[in-house]
């Protein structure tokens, strides 16, 4: 598909082990268990006969308070954390018996809730050190789990925030993330009831979480971690003057008239005006540093994508992020890509492909709609084929557009825009020493290929866009 990525490995062995259950609800690791259904009945009458003859306690009793030692207590929330993701109709018994043993523990240090709750905190502060933020770190553990998984870490984030005093300390990417995790999850200190009387449901997300996060491959730091909040100055927003900020207000306000009227009219000619008032102050603020002699201030910014269709939405990114002079970097197993460019072109090209992707998926449903229910138009296929189509021809518009905006301001703009892209290739090496870039074989929709066509088309795009 033509799009960088950046490859991760992530070690999954434990995931992929065998896990069974035998009939009276033990449990085997890939060991060998009999065939014989009378062998294994006949085991079991002599396992419990064993057991009445010595009083032995029946199997998932949990042991009295101060008999089970740290290392089996870890070895059972690992298996019980495997079970839970790999198997999880199968884990009641796991977490009954993790239950009764925190109703049973006399100390937090043998208490298998406040351990798994304190595994997954500390892994959470490893995660930043690693190059993760807090919403990109949620919508991966959203995208390989369950909603309910994610919104149990979200609480486990926002704790983490306290206890790291983020609100105050944190860079203001930061904190916005935060305050938006906050509005939609309580921040409740207590993560896993340590009195035994934590649900199944909640022991199964936690369990589920914390098998996650114990793979997490690391990211790349685009913003300083918790470590460095106290030795580096806060990092600014991307503009902090007053006319910039008016300037944003302005162009989402047309923006947001261009993708809600139903008239073609009407959306092209508010947000051609909103594309041109973003692009001269682009190139404005280009040539004022260049003439002041100001380094070149290349950031980084990650878009989170979602899914279905995830890789059609990052080829639209891209072709937005190359028209505008950023470099960008699909990762398949956070789903997001990042973006690396300075600061006016990287806020262009979010808005650009948030307006972008509102008029696909708009014009892909109503494509969907109008069509006869045998057509197959509203087919995975097909929609597919149709966001590729519609990326395609959104990136020759761009390109068109940006060769004209270019020639009008002459020849200026050429070693200015070079220093930049100098600068964002230095960056891009350094981030990603190992990227690989290519394109994805596919047979497409040809209906959805030739709709999308026609809907990138008719699609009101910002005039004016320019090239470096």
């Amino acid at each position: 598909m033509g799009v960088s990525t950046w490859r991760v490995s992530v070690h999954r062995s434990r995931r992929c082990s065998s896990i069974s259950t035998d009939s009276d609800g033990g449990f085997s690791d890939g060991g060998r268990s009999s065939k014989d259904g009378s062998m294994g009945k006949n085991s079991r009458e002599r396992r419990e006969a064993r057991r009445r003859s010595h009083g032995s306690a029946p199997r998932h009793t949990a042991p009295e308070a101060g008999s089970v030692t740290l290392a089996e207590l870890n070895d059972l929330i690992s298996m019980a954390a495997r079970y839970a993701a790999a198997a999880p109709r199968a884990a009641g018994p796991r977490i009954q018996l993790l239950n009764e043993l925190a109703a049973a523990a006399e100390s937090p240090q043998l208490n298998p809730a406040s351990l798994v709750a304190g595994e997954v905190l500390s892994r959470i502060s490893r995660a930043w050190e690693y190059g993760w933020q807090p919403q990109e770190l949620v919508h991966a553990l959203r995208r390989h789990t369950s909603a309910a998984a994610a919104a149990w870490f979200s609480r486990a984030v926002l704790v983490d925030a306290r206890r790291s005093d983020a609100m105050q300390q944190a860079p203001d990417t930061w904190r916005t993330q935060l305050g938006l995790l906050a509005a939609r999850h309580d921040g409740s200190a207590t993560l896993l009831s340590p009195d035994g009387d934590a649900s199944h449901a909640e022991w199964e997300t936690a369990l589920v979480a914390l098998d996650f996060i114990r793979d997490l491959p690391r990211s790349q730091l685009l913003v300083p971690p918790p470590s460095q909040w106290g030795r580096v100055r806060r990092q600014a927003s991307m503009h902090t003057n007053e006319g910039h900020a008016k300037t944003i207000v302005r162009v989402r306000a047309l923006l947001a008239k261009a993708e809600s009227t139903e008239f073609a009219p009407e959306a092209e000619a508010l947000t051609a005006k909103a594309q041109d008032i973003m692009t001269r102050h682009a190139i404005d603020e280009a040539l004022l540093h260049d003439d002041a002699g100001d380094p070149v201030d290349v950031q980084g910014i990650r878009v989170l994508i979602d899914h279905p269709y995830a890789l059609e939405k990052a080829r639209l990114l891209d072709v937005v992020a190359r028209a505008n002079r950023t470099r960008a970097v699909w990762n398949d197993f956070a789903s997001s890509m990042t973006l690396l460019g300075v600061p006016t072109d990287l806020e262009q090209v979010e808005m650009l492909f948030t307006s972008a992707l509102v008029q696909a998926t708009r014009a892909m449903t109503q494509a969907g709609q109008e069509a006869r229910p045998s057509a197959g138009e509203r087919s995975s296929g097909f929609r597919k084929a149709f966001l590729s189509a519609y990326a395609t021809r959104i990136g020759e518009r761009l390109a068109a557009s940006n060769a004209e905006a270019t020639s009008a301001y002459g020849t200026d703009l050429v070693p200015v825009f070079q220093r930049q892209a100098e600068a964002i290739d230095d960056e891009f090496d350094r981030l990603f020493p190992h990227v690989t870039s290519g394109s994805r074989r596919a047979t497409f929709d040809a209906r959805g290929w030739d709709a999308g066509m026609r809907a990138a088309d008719a699609a009101v795009l910002p005039a004016g866009s320019i090239e470096g």
